[in-house]
């Protein structure tokens, strides 16, 4: 087959959501053999793209200046197969997450998608489920998936253990669920705690930014997420902090975030999650990139990660607590864990794996066209860059 993946702008490389539905995708099809190219929606498409692919793979949204649905039907009326990847359920984003507000503007965008596209990939059966309901096109599901030639194992090079969460910025809610459990566990045992992500700047810095936005009640549309992100921040803190090891690091770029994540070498990767209709569309991208750096993975014992991570704590203070405590204090333990959770994340979310789920969702009914057609098209933007 050959394939474009419409990218939603183009710099899409800065965005994780990018890397994981479209890098690490065509990493994968490129092994087996697939031509694979990237396009951005806006440009000038002319008859050689437009005859180029046999399935345009668009996601999620796009700003209304690129004609998103226009170039959608280009393709359509050229004889192309339509197939639209949604990663997120746009109909139940929390009131807290700064992507409320395109849920809500891009509402027409994406349900017209729906209607338009001949089939839909998603990560989350969940999600799979709930798009049955609104329609009758073919719904696949296509995991998300490692890359492991991009990790690396951590180098287990400090001294006191360390305890780490990465996540994007919608996730405060999220961190308060075990807010107090790191603090009555640092009372007991010598640990540092290291957050990585939630915002591109100092966290001080942006703490100091949302609380004067919300008591300017600037963005009155985002005074929840910086609620909870201050309700947070005044809890913790009183975290004991190590001068060697940084209690906060900016995310880093996609393209970097492997790399880094690596050098941050969290003995424990925690990934707490409110159970909620928005989270349960979620897939379980934390613990496969915990695994695949060397950390262990306790997390929330909600959907997705009570189907996968094998290790869940219920969202009480109380669970979180033992079910962290152990991991700590048992060293024997966790290393037999993380054994076992890194087994299960080779063999099931590698993208060698998962990369036949993409074949099938793309090729047309009937049969597969699996030849290496990269040759014949320059795309808009070169894959080796994205």
């Amino acid at each position: 087959m050959k394939i474009f993946f419409a990218a939603d702008n183009p710099n899409a490389f800065l965005h994780g959501i990018h890397f994981h539905r479209v890098t690490v995708p065509i990493s994968g099809l490129d092994k087996r053999g697939h031509g694979t190219a990237i396009i951005v929606p806006g440009d000038n498409t002319g008859e050689d793209a437009l005859n180029w692919p046999d399935v345009v793979v668009f996601a999620r949204t796009y700003h209304p200046n690129q004609k998103p649905i226009e170039l959608m039907r280009q393709f359509k009326a050229h004889g192309k197969r339509i197939v639209w990847d949604i990663d997120d359920d746009f109909w139940a984003v929390n009131p807290d997450n700064p992507s409320i507000l395109v849920s809500n503007a891009y509402k027409d965008q994406y349900e017209t998608f729906v209607r338009e596209a001949d089939a839909i990939t998603t990560p989350s059966e969940v999600l799979a489920a709930k798009m049955r309901k609104l329609t009758k096109k073919p719904i696949f599901i296509c995991p998300n998936a490692i890359d492991f030639r991009r990790y690396q194992e951590r180098p287990k090079m400090h001294n006191e253990l360390i305890v780490g969460y990465a996540g994007a910025s919608s996730h405060w809610g999220d961190l308060n669920l075990i807010g107090d459990v790191i603090l009555k566990l640092q009372e007991k045992y010598e640990f540092a705690f290291v957050l990585y992500g939630l915002m591109g700047a100092p966290i001080e810095s942006e703490m100091y930014v949302m609380q004067e936005l919300l008591r300017r009640n600037s963005t009155p549309e985002k005074n929840p997420y910086y609620t909870n992100a201050l309700k947070w921040w005044e809890k913790m803190r009183m975290i004991k902090v190590y001068p060697h090891i940084p209690f906060h690091v900016p995310f880093y770029t996609p393209l970097l975030h492997p790399f880094k994540l690596s050098s941050l070498d969290f003995d424990i990767g925690i990934a707490p999650l409110e159970d909620n209709e928005f989270n349960r569309a979620k897939s379980c991208v934390k613990f496969y990139e915990y695994a695949a750096t060397g950390s262990v993975t306790l997390a929330s014992d909600v959907v997705p990660y009570s189907k996968e991570v094998g290790y869940c704590a219920k969202n009480t203070i109380d669970d979180w607590y033992k079910k962290l405590e152990r991991l700590i204090a048992d060293k024997n333990f966790r290393e037999e864990l993380y054994q076992k959770q890194r087994k299960w994340v080779e063999e099931n979310r590698s993208i060698e794996k998962v990369a036949l789920a993409w074949e099938l969702a793309l090729q047309a009914p009937g049969g597969l066209k699996v030849l290496n057609q990269r040759e014949n098209y320059t795309p808009t933007i070169q894959p080796s860059s994205i």
